[in-house]
């Protein structure tokens, strides 16, 4: 099973990863919209600071649960 395979039965199946996934794409689209701006204000450049920390976090998370399925510890 492919990385993808893996990745699309996990969003049917998993409902963390679901919940992990979609709090990923929120905070993407809050940084794109942030990014877009010609200037942030302070509030926005420490706001664009802890949206790619916990982006990070929230990867690193679905990377833990990808290899636990490859390794069979969780069936999908």
């Amino acid at each position: 099973m492919t990385e993808q395979e893996i990745i699309e039965r996990l969003m049917e199946k998993h409902e963390e990863f679901r919940e992990l996934k979609q709090k990923h794409a929120q905070l993407e689209e809050r940084l794109e919209e942030l990014q877009k701006k010609l200037y942030l204000t302070l509030e926005e450049e420490l706001e664009v600071k802890a949206i790619k920390k916990q982006k990070l976090e929230l990867k690193d998370r679905m990377n833990e649960i990808i290899v636990k399925v490859k390794k069979g510890e969780i069936q999908v």
